[in-house]
């Protein structure tokens, strides 16, 4: 009898707290919980993440809340719902990216909030369209570097032969020239822990670290390498002008506002970059080989420039006088506007 009771009062108590998270939820959008504690929806939701939402869709409508790993992720499927999302004033950008960004890169709440705003103040005046014309000479330079090394002849999945080129040209290009490895088996050792890494981002993002031995491990790979080269990044000079690269303009920003050189930083920039320059190009230049008349057309004007035989110089002033007229049409539409 004496076990009996507060049996019965747990019992109650938690039939109690059910009725008053769903009472709470009615004002809110339907909620997919699954069965399993903390667990939720993962499980149904990994398998197959597009179909899932559509289901979702047609059977609870435009706005609904899964919950999965600990985490509710409300979906707004409607472009006015989308709308009215990020126009309001509840939304804030910098609260919702914390966690998964000291998840990821194992930067703190009080830092990342110090230094958000700044740095994307920076790289947006850096890396914005009026600018953009800055790094055509270089990039046409550290692109040429890479497509003499891969020789006149042979074959090579798409996928691979876009990041053996852009892996060094971004790299080199937004820390330092010669930061990317030389050395063939530290040039495999960087493919590999990247592509774990950036592969593993997303659950990496939303997941105890403890849970993804081998993305941990490729992350403190990261870290442990910017840490061992930011000294040098720092101090680096460009042998033409006294430009600086955009790693070196965030770490004068860091140091300033936290007194810290923070390798974490320098992991999230790598990620940005070549998670996004890769898929681009591979995509761009699939779509390009699958259909012969652009192909074609695009192989044309190339030689109506270039010729059989074009030369750095040629290339590099072509490429210069093209990102001139862009720049300009941009600046001739923005004065033009009412």
């Amino acid at each position: 009898m004496e076990l009996i009771f507060p049996s019965v009062l747990i019992i109650l108590g938690c039939v109690a707290l059910l009725l008053f998270l769903q009472r709470k939820n009615l004002s809110g959008p339907p909620c997919i919980s699954g069965w399993i504690p903390w667990i939720g929806a993962a499980f149904e939701f990994g398998k197959a993440p597009l179909e899932f939402i559509e289901k979702a869709r047609i059977k609870y409508g435009p706005i609904f809340t899964v919950f999965a790993m600990g985490i509710r992720m409300t979906f707004v499927t409607e472009e006015e719902g989308i709308d009215v999302f990020l126009k309001s004033k509840e939304v804030n950008f910098e609260f919702a990216v914390q966690d998964p960004v000291y998840r990821t890169a194992s930067i703190p709440k009080n830092v990342f909030l110090t230094l958000h705003e700044k740095l994307y103040i920076l790289m947006k005046g850096k890396m914005g369209t009026f600018n953009l014309c800055q790094f055509t000479g270089r990039l046409t330079e550290e692109l040429q570097e890479q497509l003499e090394n891969l020789g006149t002849h042979g074959t090579r999945d798409l996928n691979i032969l876009v990041r053996h080129l852009l892996y060094p040209v971004s790299v080199n290009m937004l820390f330092k020239k010669g930061l990317f490895p030389t050395n063939k088996r530290k040039i495999m050792e960087f493919y590999q822990h990247f592509q774990t890494y950036d592969e593993g981002f997303e659950h990496g993002s939303q997941m105890p670290e403890y849970l993804l031995r081998n993305w941990s491990k490729s992350k403190r790979w990261f870290l442990e390498f910017f840490e061992k080269n930011i000294p040098d990044i720092k101090t680096n000079k460009s042998e033409k002008d006294n430009s600086v690269t955009l790693m070196q303009a965030l770490l004068e920003i860091i140091e300033t506002e936290t007194n810290e050189q923070s390798p974490n930083y320098g992991l999230l920039l790598l990620w940005a970059s070549l998670s996004n320059a890769v898929p681009i190009a591979f995509w761009t230049l699939g779509f390009i080989l699958s259909q012969p008349s652009i192909h074609k057309a695009i192989m044309e004007g190339i030689s109506s420039v270039f010729g059989a035989a074009g030369t750095k110089a040629e290339i590099n002033y072509i490429i210069e006088e093209t990102s001139n007229n862009v720049c300009s049409l941009h600046i001739t539409s923005k004065v033009k506007s009412p």
